[in-house]
């Protein structure tokens, strides 16, 4: 069995990460091609390459192509199990949470976007990407207390790989968490997949000055980011 997967670039996806990660997870074999994102030419290249609405990630199974994430993760799952908790419960509650991040959460992702080897100080954050942040807090702790951790559904699974963006985000852009929330940030932040994509991301050459300069009054210097 082998794949291809179809990405945008490593410090800038999101959606890609979460292809990838779960490719990774489960440890199969595929082919991975990169596009730079944010280019004249960016969904003609997807398109070419069989993602209908020219948007990253994009996973090739032979001839048969799927173009969206969750499609993606549930095509996944009818081969691979361990995408989703055993438990019909706890397996319908994580489908639960993160069709709230694929619908919503549009203010915390216009707020932050992912820019993962920056580091900003995010200030006059509005009213609803607080309450974005705050719920992404509600689901974690529930979620960890509900499962005893220590991932969201107690073993590592798609949930987390949803969510592992976010908690990019709150690093990036400073956002102080606390109790249950903070260890599972750091948590996830440290599990091996993601500590090898933020490597990844954080060496490559591609700058997409959208994400920079919008952002640049917020800075905090770090000496650590390639982007200072």
């Amino acid at each position: 069995m082998s794949y291809t997967l179809i990405i945008g670039n490593k410090n800038y996806s999101s959606w890609s990460m979460r292809a990838w990660l779960l490719l990774e997870f489960l440890g199969v074999s595929y082919e991975e091609i990169s596009i730079d994102l944010y280019t004249v030419s960016t969904n003609d290249e997807v398109r070419k390459l069989g993602g209908e609405t020219g948007l990253v990630p994009v996973l090739k199974d032979g001839t048969l192509t799927i173009w969206e994430t969750s499609a993606i993760i549930e095509y996944l799952y009818e081969s691979f199990a361990q995408v989703w908790p055993a438990d019909k419960a706890l397996r319908a509650r994580a489908r639960s949470i993160c069709g709230e991040v694929y619908s919503g959460m549009s203010a915390l992702r216009n707020a932050m976007p992912v820019n993962t080897r920056a580091r900003f100080n995010l200030t006059g954050i509005s009213s609803a990407a607080n309450a974005d942040i705050n719920r992404v807090v509600q689901i974690w702790e529930d979620s960890l207390t509900l499962s005893g951790g220590p991932w969201l559904f107690g073993e590592f699974s798609a949930a987390d790989i949803v969510f592992a963006p976010i908690a990019t985000r709150f690093q990036t852009y400073g956002v102080k968490l606390t109790g249950d929330a903070s260890t599972y940030q750091a948590r996830i932040l440290s599990h091996p997949l993601m500590v090898k994509w933020l490597a990844m991301g954080k060496a490559e050459p591609q700058v997409i000055p959208l994400f920079e300069e919008k952002f640049s009054a917020f800075r905090v210097v770090n000496p650590d980011s390639n982007n200072n």
